[in-house]
């Protein structure tokens, strides 16, 4: 990577015999891509399993968090033993609680339920991210390069104009399609939810809401149509 900011390594589950892991691989993805797209990046397990020195190097030398769906902890249990204790453990079992039933084990088979688990399992790794970067003090050089592995790169943003500047989103095709699934439609009556979920991941500044909220309808508008939502 070319910056010098400390970015937190996150393991996931890589097992897909029960929901919790799909589950904790789409919040990874949603974090990385979205929520802290420059504060993290993540470890292949299986590479790192197979004896990849540049995935263990990193766990060893940088706060690294592992996601694991059920409490058999693979990711954890694999990362400290070949690369020492991890920053923070999360199951997803126990982040849910039970309160998330008959997920789908197939993320092309996802309902609502299983769109609800992934929000409130990545919001809780994201502000895992965030203590873990307080407790370390959240600056230093990150030893990857641009040859590790090709998901832990976030998407690109989407841009809109505001009072005639492009401004760019990093995941907002993704919060778009949020949107989508849980039924907001592309109409001024819904412009200030639009905003107000835009706003949770990119801060829009007080004296330009406006602005914002009308660049992020006309965007969410045509982004529906080219879906033919």
């Amino acid at each position: 990577m070319a910056d010098d900011k400390l970015r937190v390594g996150i393991i996931s589950c890589s097992g897909e015999e029960i929901p919790e892991g799909t589950i904790s691989r789409l919040a990874t993805r949603r974090v990385l891509e979205m929520l802290r797209p420059d504060q993290t990046v993540t470890l292949c397990l299986p590479l790192f399993l197979a004896g990849n020195e540049q995935e263990r190097d990193f766990a060893r030398t940088h706060p690294t968090i592992t996601i694991d769906g059920c409490d058999k902890r693979c990711a954890q249990c694999g990362t400290e033993k070949h690369s020492g204790p991890v920053s923070a453990a999360l199951v997803v079992t126990d982040m849910l609680n039970g309160q998330y039933p008959n997920c789908a084990r197939n993320s092309r088979q996802r309902g609502e339920v299983d769109r609800e688990a992934v929000w409130i399992v990545a919001e809780t790794l994201a502000a895992t991210v965030d203590q873990v970067l307080e407790e370390v003090g959240g600056a230093g050089a990150c030893g990857t390069d641009d040859d590790g592995c090709a998901c832990s790169r976030p998407l690109p943003g989407g841009t809109i104009v505001v009072n005639g500047h492009e401004v760019t989103i990093p995941g907002l095709k993704m919060i778009f399609g949020h949107l989508v699934e849980t039924g907001v439609a592309a109409e001024p009556d819904n412009a200030a939810r639009v905003l107000e979920t835009v706003a949770v991941y990119h801060p829009v500044p007080e004296a330009k809401k406006d602005a914002y909220q009308e660049a992020l309808l006309a965007a969410y508008q045509k982004h529906c149509a080219d879906a033919g939502e």
